[in-house]
């Protein structure tokens, strides 16, 4: 997959800009506040048609503008295509090749891209939420079908729920939870399945950065200990559920499922978020991002854009050159980056240098 170009029109500080990228190493240089940044953002809009920065889509357009508008033109196995998110101060259209569609999943995806930005550091103190939803975005880039079981275990969730706050009935109760049951078996077997595939990466690419020997792993901590076996896993559930109706109708919500689910990152058996250095926090993070690029080479059999944001700020030299000769050639990258020397230690590839200031860019060596 080949990212060519990103145009964007009163989108955060840049007014009406294109930008060309290079198949391979692109380094965004620029003082802070320049709008480094905000070129990443855009291209992580086009790829899940969210900010990772802001929920609020009405802030990403240009202060005293009506609309922004971000394009991408992406060559890939299936061709070349122009994606297109339109922000409203009322919502957003989104377009692929000037048609308009009309489910986030027809576009998510289509621009593939990993994101490490400096707020991830905040995922192993943060709440089991983000963590689920780090995992949920990935996940539904790769398959629609889970974005489906889990659009639809919401809905019925938030129909018990709405259930519940009423007089409840336990017969109409239990054809409720019933609705929950299949969804989830589908999401927790789909979890267990990437998250599996994610520690097959983990470790390899930790060593690597850290040239030490650890063992790194994320622990999938489901609502039910079965997770192949549809059977067993339908019985568990069904028992947790009994165990916990009273509960529920005393609460007036449900208690327990997918949405309570965490994801806990494990080092050499220690808990990361209790025990780990912000550097080797850094380096965990890092290794996610890495083998989920892996994973999504695995399963398209093309690498997405990898999007590192500000990454080589913390790492000493020995563990930048590390990172960097993980990256092939063959995954196109784009580098942010304060510091012109820092891209010396890539001077023997060939590297797309675009200075980024004010909103403007200005490609160069």
């Amino acid at each position: 997959m080949n990212l060519e170009s990103v145009k964007l029109r009163n989108y955060r500080n840049y007014l009406n800009e294109t930008i060309h990228f290079n198949s391979g190493m692109n380094i965004l240089i620029g003082d802070n506040g320049e709008g480094k940044t905000n070129l990443l953002e855009s291209i992580y809009l086009l790829s899940t048609t969210r900010s990772h920065r802001n929920d609020d889509d009405r802030e990403l357009i240009m202060f005293d503008k009506e609309f922004a508008s971000v394009e991408g033109i992406v060559t890939s196995q299936a061709g070349k295509d122009k994606i297109s998110v339109v922000l409203h101060k009322s919502g957003k259209t989104l377009l692929v090749n000037n048609q308009p569609v009309k489910r986030n999943s027809e576009i998510i995806g289509r621009i593939n891209a990993v994101l490490f930005a400096p707020g991830d550091m905040d995922l192993f103190d943060s709440s089991p939420k983000m963590r689920r939803r780090v995992i949920d975005i990935e996940m539904g880039k790769l398959s629609s079908m889970y974005m489906y079981n889990l659009s639809s275990y919401l809905k019925c969730l938030k129909e018990r729920n709405a259930y519940l706050k009423g007089n409840v009935d336990n017969i109409m109760l239990e054809t409720y939870t019933e609705m929950l049951y299949d969804p989830q078996i589908k999401i927790i077997k789909e979890r267990s399945r990437f998250v599996d595939s994610l520690n097959n990466y983990m470790s390899y690419f930790y060593n690597q950065i850290s040239g030490e020997n650890h063992k790194l792993q994320i622990i999938y901590r489901s609502i039910i200990d079965e997770k192949e076996n549809e059977t067993v896993m339908m019985e568990q559930m069904k028992k947790i559920y009994d165990n916990l109706i009273d509960r529920d109708i005393y609460l007036k919500q449900t208690n327990i499922g997918v949405h309570r689910e965490d994801y806990l990152f494990y080092l050499d058996g220690k808990e990361v978020s209790k025990f780990c250095s912000q550097g080797q926090k850094r380096m965990v993070i890092l290794s996610l991002k890495l083998s989920l690029v892996q994973i999504i080479f695995q399963i398209k059999r093309e690498y997405p854009v990898l999007l590192l944001d500000d990454v080589l700020s913390e790492l000493d030299s020995k563990r930048k050159n590390c990172l960097l000769r993980l990256l092939p050639s063959s995954i196109q990258t784009v580098i942010t980056t304060t510091d012109i020397e820092e891209t010396e230690l890539m001077k023997n590839n060939e590297i797309n240098i675009i200075h980024v200031m004010k909103g403007m860019t200005d490609h160069g060596k």
